[in-house]
């Protein structure tokens, strides 16, 4: 089976609705962008690895704000990959 590769591509958004603080005060690790091949947003966290694709800009945004990762998990992949969790 083929796997295909779709190549993702920031959605300019305003600056009034870009939202990259976390709760410690420090950029999040959440990010938004717009998927063209599947017409969706792609919210997706870094740290947890959580990916959620919304269908409205409103909508990804609100996930990004209201995200909360599982701690446990976040160390558990922090521990594997090397990073800070």
């Amino acid at each position: 089976m083929t796997a295909t590769v779709i190549a993702l591509r920031p959605r300019p958004v305003p600056a009034s609705s870009a939202r990259p603080a976390s709760s410690y005060g420090v950029p999040g690790p959440v990010s938004v962008e717009w998927d063209e091949g599947r017409e969706l947003y792609l919210v997706a966290c870094r740290r947890c690895t959580e990916t959620v694709l919304p269908a409205r800009l409103d909508e990804a945004e609100e996930l990004a704000e209201i995200h909360r990762c599982d701690p446990e998990l976040a160390a558990l992949l922090a521990e594997v990959t090397g990073e800070a969790a």
